[in-house]
């Protein structure tokens, strides 16, 4: 087949929207060509061109179609043969699971993709009996506000103050809420203010729901307020995202920008949703309480978190704090989606919430963060001394530079080294390129197991740059 032709029943599969954007470009080529196999528009025997003519045809690059090609071998779509090239297999397997796009090439030893807690480790010993977890309020276990005993030490514990329990919401963890939210507050083609780096589930939830992102410039701080109030001013948003311990960059928003974000708001008439997921792993040591919006325009925002940083992403318990007039469709946004979060998970929430000794372990917690914070940043230093980044306040990341690199090719071999990395370019909303060259690297793990990671990260880089 011509590769002009190739190249265009490439590129429409490649152009159709999906709604996980979390795929590299080597995975995506890899589902347009998949797609063409089974279909049939690639018959049995084709030969596809070589990686270097397709990767200059569709405005790739060569490592990024060898990507793909490897995808397909892997799964038995096509065969590499020796001197001749690449070519559709006779008996194409028959279809797989969605799942197939997250498999990857190697084995993972190490996953710093993930920013979580690694392990129950955190959770106390608790003397709870079955008929303890089975206390369920009310009897049935369907409270689709949330068990009220957890809404009330939510309030205490999570809301930054502006909002009571009768205005908190429990869900299951902070992606549902983020969903709750769009669900609740948007229409087709509302515009919601964003980062130019910011949380890619977040970005899913706007995609699903009909809104469109639009980037504003910030600074360390969050949002720059001159071009905050312009775009507020510009696209009439339904809301703006922001996050008071950002993620990927680990920066914390000061009182004052919080202030002054809360004020424009106000004068607006919008509303400003905060994310506070990681609002309690702030690492200086003398850190007190994440400033918020609600404490200035209580009216004017929401609030959202989740347990899963701070105790074990296992626990799938989140909450949503919002004004009253935004409160009820949020609650029936929640109630037609699943009636109501997991009565079992709330009611070890509740234990854990109400144990004596959890601020102790927190700030235990967050000792061991600043700890494997300092470990990666220096082995990244001693080992990869020309990558750079900004030691992060918070959060349980580092936001790294790659020099004269693409993250979502890097990404692509380390995954080949066993380690698995977040490419930059998940955490972009369309049309921005700020994390072209970036990943975003979990510090979450032990000691041993960053070392370990670090060391294929190194071996990583230098074939890549040899590649």
């Amino acid at each position: 087949m011509d590769v002009d032709r190739f190249a265009v029943l490439v590129g429409e599969r490649l152009r159709r929207p999906r709604r996980n954007e979390r795929r590299s470009r080597g995975e995506r080529l890899a589902d347009a060509l998949d797609s063409l196999i089974r279909s049939g528009d690639l018959r049995p025997e084709t030969r596809l061109p070589a990686e270097r003519v397709l990767g200059a045809a569709l405005g790739v690059s060569r490592g990024t179609v060898a990507s793909a090609f490897d995808q397909l071998a892997a799964a038995g779509l096509v065969e590499r043969r020796h001197g001749s090239g690449t070519y559709v297999r006779a008996a194409a397997p028959g279809p797989q699971p969605i799942f197939r796009r997250w498999l990857r090439e190697g084995t993972v030893v190490v996953d710093l993709a993930k920013s979580v807690v690694p392990d129950p480790s955190l959770l106390p010993r608790l003397d709870l009996a079955v008929e303890d977890l089975l206390d369920a309020h009310p009897a049935d276990g369907y409270a689709f506000l949330g068990d009220s005993r957890l809404r009330g030490l939510l309030a205490d514990h999570a809301a930054p103050g502006a909002y009571g329990p009768d205005l908190l919401l429990v869900t299951s963890g902070a992606q549902q809420a983020l969903h709750l939210v769009a669900d609740a507050l948007l229409r087709p083609g509302d515009r919601v203010l964003v980062e130019h780096a910011t949380y890619p589930g977040m970005l899913a939830a706007i995609e699903r729901f009909g809104g469109v992102p639009v980037a504003v410039d910030g600074d360390r701080y969050g949002f720059s307020p001159a071009a905050f109030a312009d775009a507020v001013a510009e696209h009439r948003p339904a809301y703006a995202f922001t996050m008071p311990v950002h993620n990927p960059t680990g920066s914390v928003t000061a009182e004052r920008r919080a202030k002054t974000l809360a004020g424009i708001v106000r004068d607006a008439d919008t509303l400003l949703v905060e994310d506070r997921t990681l609002a309690d792993l702030v690492l200086a040591e003398d850190a007190g309480p994440v400033a918020s919006a609600a404490a200035y325009a209580p009216d004017h925002t929401v609030c959202l978190g989740s347990l899963s940083k701070t105790l074990w992403g296992g626990l799938r318990v989140g909450w949503i704090a919002a004004p009253r007039p935004v409160f009820g469709p949020l609650a029936v946004a929640k109630q037609r989606t699943d009636l109501a979060s997991s009565a079992l998970d709330q009611r070890l929430a509740v234990a854990l919430l109400a144990d004596p000794d959890a601020a102790v372990r927190q700030a235990a917690w967050r000792e061991r963060l600043r700890v494997r914070r300092d470990c990666l940043a220096g082995l990244l230093a001693e080992q990869l001394p020309s990558w750079s980044w900004t030691l992060p306040q918070g959060g349980m990341s580092l936001w790294v530079r790659l020099p004269g690199a693409d993250g979502e090719e890097f990404a692509a071999t380390a995954m080949r080294h066993g380690v698995a990395v977040s490419p930059g370019a998940v955490f972009a909303p369309p049309g921005s390129d700020v994390g072209d060259d970036r990943i975003r690297l979990s510090f979450a793990w032990p000691e041993p197991v960053l070392a370990e990671a670090v060391a294929m990260l190194a071996a990583a880089w230098t074939a890549h740059r040899a590649g």
